[in-house]
C-alpha cells in the first residue's frame, strides 16, 4: 500500500503556513504598564532580554494543521491498494540465456517464471509446448493484477507468434537477450497418397497426373503414392487426396470430402468459388471452395493440354501440389527487438484501476471540519479568558 498525489502541485499552498506564524509574532496581548519607583535604578544595560515567543502556541499549531490540510487536499492524494508490496514476477521465454537476464534485471527477491503452460518456475523444466508465444504472452498479462508490470524476457529470436502484434494491458518491460527459441515440430507424414478416380473416357487424364507425382518423388523420394482406379473403387484409410476424374463426386466421395479432404474434380461446368487458376487471357480455369470441413477444386473441363495448357509446363506439378496442400502456414518466428507487445488500455482495465485507487478525500475533509472546529473553540476560549 502507499499513498499517491493526482495533484502535487497542489502542495504549493503549504506557502501560506507563513501567515499565522507573522500574525503570532505581531500580535501579542496587550500588557498595562505600571510603575515602580525602584525601577529608575535600574541600569539600561541591565534591560531584561528580548527573545522571540509565541503567543498562544496551541491556537497557532491549530492554524497551521489546518492550512497543512487544505494544502494536502487541494494535491488530492489516493491510496493506492494495488500491488505495492507484491513480490515482482518475472516471465522467461525457453532459449533465452537466464544469466544474461538475471544480471539485466537486479531484483534479488523477483519470482522467475518460465514463458510456458503453467508458468513452472525457473528451477522446473520448461516442457515443449504448441501453444503460440502470443498466448502465452496474454494469458501471463491477464493473470497479473492491476499495477503490476508485465516483465519478459525472450532470445533474440522469437517464436510461436500467431500473424499480429501481441497486446498487453499492463505496462511491460521487454527484456531482450542472447539466444534463439527452438523450433516448433511439425509433425509430418511419413508418405502421402494421392488416389485417382476416374471415369473409362477419363483415362488420358492419368498420364499426366503420374508425371506429376513422379515429379514429386523425384524431389522428395519415395514420399507420394499414386491410388488410380476406377470411380466405383473406395477410397484408402490413408488417402490425403482425390482426384476425380467425372462430372458429379460420388456420395462416398462427398461424404470424405465434408470430414475434412481435399478433392480435385475435373468437368465442372458449374463451379463456384474463389478464383485459384487463370490462363494467359485471364480467364479462371479453376476455382477453390469450402465443403464442410473439406476443400474442393473444381475445373471446367478435363484435365487435358487443350483445357488446361498448366498440363505442359514444367511448374504444372508444383502447382498441383500447392492447390492440394492449400495455403501455406504463415511465418510464426520473428526478430524480438521489433516484436515489443503494444500495451492496450481498455474499459475494464480502467474500471479495475479506479477500484484499485481510493481517493482521500473524504477522510481530509472530515479532519478539515474537526480542526476547524477546534481552532474555532480554542480561539474563542482565548478570546473570553483575554483581560478586558
Amino acid at each position: 500500500m502507499s499513498i499517491a498525489l493526482l495533484a502535487p502541485l497542489g502542495l504549493v499552498a503549504l506557502v501560506a503556513l507563513v501567515l499565522p506564524i507573522l500574525i503570532h509574532l505581531v500580535r501579542r496581548i496587550e500588557l498595562t504598564t505600571t510603575e515602580f519607583a525602584a525601577l529608575r535604578w535600574i541600569a539600561q544595560r541591565m534591560q531584561p532580554r528580548r527573545r522571540v515567543r509565541f503567543e498562544r502556541p496551541w491556537l497557532l499549531l491549530l492554524r497551521l494543521a489546518l492550512l497543512a490540510a487544505l494544502a494536502l487536499l487541494l494535491a488530492r492524494p489516493v491510496h493506492d491498494v494495488a500491488t505495492a508490496a507484491a513480490q515482482a514476477r518475472v516471465f522467461a521465454a525457453p532459449g533465452a540465456d537466464l544469466a544474461v537476464a538475471r544480471a539485466a534485471i537486479a531484483s534479488p527477491s523477483a519470482d522467475w517464471r518460465w514463458l510456458a503452460p503453467g508458468f513452472p518456475r525457473i528451477g522446473d523444466a520448461a516442457t515443449p509446448s504448441a501453444v503460440p508465444l502470443a498466448s502465452l504472452l496474454r494469458e501471463a498479462d491477464a493473470g497479473l493484477p492491476v499495477g503490476a508490470r508485465l516483465v519478459v524476457v525472450v532470445p533474440e529470436q522469437v517464436a510461436g507468434l500467431d500473424g499480429e502484434r501481441p497486446r498487453v494491458t499492463h505496462a511491460i518491460d521487454w527484456h531482450v537477450v542472447p539466444g534463439r527459441m527452438h523450433e516448433r515440430a511439425v509433425p509430418t507424414p511419413a508418405s502421402e497418397t494421392l488416389a485417382v478416380r476416374y471415369a473409362p473416357d477419363a483415362q488420358a487424364s492419368l498420364v499426366w497426373l503420374r508425371a506429376a507425382v513422379a515429379a514429386w518423388n523425384a524431389r522428395e523420394p519415395g514420399r507420394y503414392r499414386l491410388d488410380a482406379q476406377t470411380l466405383d473403387a473406395p477410397l484408402a484409410d490413408d488417402t490425403h487426396w482425390l482426384v476425380w476424374l467425372a462430372p458429379q463426386l460420388s456420395p462416398a466421395a462427398s461424404a470424405w470430402l465434408e470430414r475434412g479432404g481435399v478433392a480435385v474434380r475435373a468437368g465442372d461446368a458449374t463451379m463456384q468459388g474463389d478464383p485459384l487458376w487463370r490462363d494467359a487471357d485471364g480467364n479462371v480455369i479453376a476455382r477453390a471452395e469450402a465443403i464442410g470441413r473439406g476443400r474442393l477444386i473444381a475445373l471446367p473441363g478435363a484435365l487435358v493440354p487443350a483445357t488446361l495448357p498448366w498440363l505442359l509446363d514444367d511448374e504444372f506439378p508444383q502447382r498441383l501440389l500447392a492447390a492440394l496442400r492449400g495455403a501455406a502456414t504463415p511465418p510464426d518466428r520473428a526478430q524480438a527487438s521489433a516484436l515489443e507487445p503494444v500495451r492496450a488500455t481498455t474499459a475494464a482495465e480502467n474500471a479495475a484501476s479506479s477500484d484499485a485507487t481510493r481517493p482521500l478525500d473524504a477522510w481530509l475533509a472530515a479532519l478539515i471540519a474537526i480542526l476547524f472546529l477546534l481552532e474555532r473553540l480554542v480561539a474563542t476560549h482565548v478570546r473570553a479568558e483575554s483581560p478586558a
